[in-house]
């Protein structure tokens, strides 16, 4: 009798699997892409956020390819103008606007071979042998010539921009264009922007005086 008990005990019963809830649903693999295109559907938001970024992400690339020629060409033209093949211009990047707030067109950190030129800047100096001459061409290269005096060892601005006025028909030639040309940036720069600047940099007269003493004119 004991063995029946434990064969009775140890019977096979089959056992029935829970009955599912029918208020629990199963998601399916597509689910996810439901809500998202659900959601899409509701807000244009998540779309609109995708081609900014593509838009940016293109800029981006468009700027930093521009910029790396003007930095080789501004380079190439200091480095003719100064007779020093150290010297470097870097035209600076969207990141580089984001992460420094200085506004000047261009600067030059003391006991660096670098000059930084905002982007416009070296857009404008880089084209002054291939664009009529504008206000923004002439001011492109202006601004270049004034760094590079800076790099040659000018700290007072207004002696900087002074030499800058001198030297301007260098750096036109090393920009691909004629002497002249440089003069005449030269003499507009003179009367009609140089007299708006803060009074560190005023330079009246500087075309009329001699030339001053500098490594780049010598």
């Amino acid at each position: 009798m004991g063995t029946d008990r434990q064969d009775d005990f140890f019977t096979d019963v089959a056992v029935d699997a829970p009955a599912q809830n029918p208020l629990v649903q199963t998601k399916s693999p597509n689910t996810s892409k439901l809500i998202t295109r659900h959601l899409e559907r509701r807000s244009p938001w998540p779309r609109i956020m995708r081609w900014a970024v593509g838009i940016l992400i293109v800029l981006v690339v468009v700027q930093e390819v521009a910029a790396e020629r003007y930095d080789r060409q501004l380079s190439a033209a200091i480095q003719d103008v100064s007779g020093n093949p150290t010297l470097e211009v870097h035209c600076r990047r969207i990141w580089d606007e984001v992460l420094d707030f200085r506004a000047k067109p261009g600067f030059v950190e003391w006991g660096s071979t670098t000059t930084e030129l905002q982007f416009t800047v070296c857009r404008d100096a880089a084209a002054f042998a291939d664009r009529p001459l504008d206000e923004d061409t002439r001011l492109g290269m202006m601004i270049l010539t004034h760094e590079l005096a800076h790099l040659v060892g000018h700290r007072n601005e207004s002696e900087t921009e002074c030499v800058a006025m001198w030297a301007a028909p260098q750096t036109a030639v090393a920009l691909g264009a004629d002497a002249r040309s440089g003069e005449e940036a030269a003499g507009w720069y003179q009367l009609n922007y140089n007299p708006l600047l803060n009074g560190e940099y005023r330079a009246p007269g500087c075309l009329s005086r001699g030339a001053p003493d500098s490594p780049l004119l010598r």
